[in-house]
């Protein structure tokens, strides 16, 4: 080697071959690709230290695909092949009704029962299977919450929003941030309008009509339309005295500023839960069964939703959070109103209320 001849005796001859077949061997195993989880899912939303952990366990690899909706990810799930979603409860019926997702055979979920469910999510979950859509017939839930607006506390009294509800946003003398979303800005319009004399999944186009002006009046110089910007914007200082955010989100904030606090008006309001859904399309189907259990696991669940901020699906893990204080129980709690109300798959209403809000916005 390098211009210097090697001589090898015959043991040295064994002792090479040797070494170059385990070299050799090391050397394809480390070519070969490994099994890969394809998951699809809204971004920043999983602790990815468990993702990892998940995978040095396993010998996989997880490759974690982003969306920004559900209205955005429902034509990439019909377009792609994904092994394991994490959508919305709407886009779940939606997805199921375009015959998209497998039935989840709980049968191979063995760290977690539906009777560790929280009582209020059963709740909602036998209303809405009531209503027609069985939810855990295609997913098992992951996260879920609610919508409501989180405040500054030394700019906008506790007394004030109770007096005022949703109603409270047409202040336009607050900075006020709406969350850039047409299905919740009419939700809170809905509610503030009718409370529960009417579903927010039925509208008559009248009743779309009011609430289109409803958000054209609360439309102020002080008002803005943002998404996860909020996450800067209601540090302290707090740039708005109120903002319309996801409870969760509204968890994560109110962990970094004292000065905020989380209200959900009594007229109701959007109660949803995102959960794990495998697709038609999905290879790995064993794989994502592993992934399933292993997040709703007790220590992982507990350690996911204390890194994330959102609310488990899994009693005990709320109770631990509580117990221990590590969230405020006024935002991480979802305490569930009979005004409360799941959205529901209807392309027609969703494409009216997307016209309507592009007006909102135009106004």
């Amino acid at each position: 080697y390098f211009g210097h001849q090697v001589l090898l005796t015959g043991a040295g001859k064994k002792g090479f071959v040797l070494l170059f077949a385990l070299l050799t061997v090391f050397a394809l195993a480390a070519c070969t690709p490994r099994q890969t989880l394809k998951l699809f899912m809204p971004g920043e939303y999983i602790d990815e230290s468990l993702v990892r952990a998940f995978e040095k366990e396993h010998g996989v690899r997880v490759s974690i695909i982003t969306f920004d909706s559900n209205e955005s990810a429902i034509p990439q799930i019909e377009a792609n092949s994904y092994d394991l979603i994490i959508p919305s409860d709407y886009a779940i019926e939606e997805l199921a009704a375009k015959n998209l997702l497998q039935e989840m055979d709980y049968s191979r979920i063995t760290t977690f029962s539906l009777s560790d469910l929280d009582e209020g999510l059963v709740q909602v979950l036998d209303e809405l299977e009531e209503e027609g859509f069985d939810l855990l017939k295609y997913g098992v839930p992951y996260f879920w919450g609610n919508v409501g607006i989180l405040y500054d506390t030394t700019k906008v009294q506790l007394s004030f929003l109770e007096e005022q509800g949703w109603h409270a946003l047409k202040d336009t003398s607050y900075d006020i941030m709406f969350y850039d979303s047409s299905r919740d800005s009419f939700m809170i319009a809905f509610k503030a309008l009718y409370e529960d004399t009417m579903s927010i999944n039925s509208p008559t186009d009248a009743q779309i009509l009011a609430a289109e002006n409803w958000l054209k009046d609360a439309k102020g110089p002080k008002t803005s339309f943002l998404t996860d910007e909020v996450f800067d914007v209601m540090l302290d200082p707090a740039q708005f005295a109120m903002a319309v955010v996801y409870s969760g989100d509204g968890v994560y904030l109110m962990d970094e500023n004292d000065k905020l606090g989380y209200f959900v008006p009594s007229q109701g309001t959007n109660v949803w839960v995102d959960a794990f859904v495998i697709p038609n399309s999905a290879v790995e189907v064993d794989l994502a069964y592993e992934f399933i259990n292993y997040f709703l696991s007790y220590d992982v669940a507990l350690e996911n939703s204390i890194e994330i901020g959102y609310t488990s699906p899994r009693s005990d893990v709320i109770e631990a959070i509580i117990e221990d204080e590590i969230y405020d129980a006024e935002a991480y709690v979802i305490t569930v109103s009979t005004k409360d109300e799941f959205f529901r798959y209807n392309e027609t209403i969703k494409r009216k209320i997307e016209e309507a809000w592009v007006r909102v916005r135009a106004s």
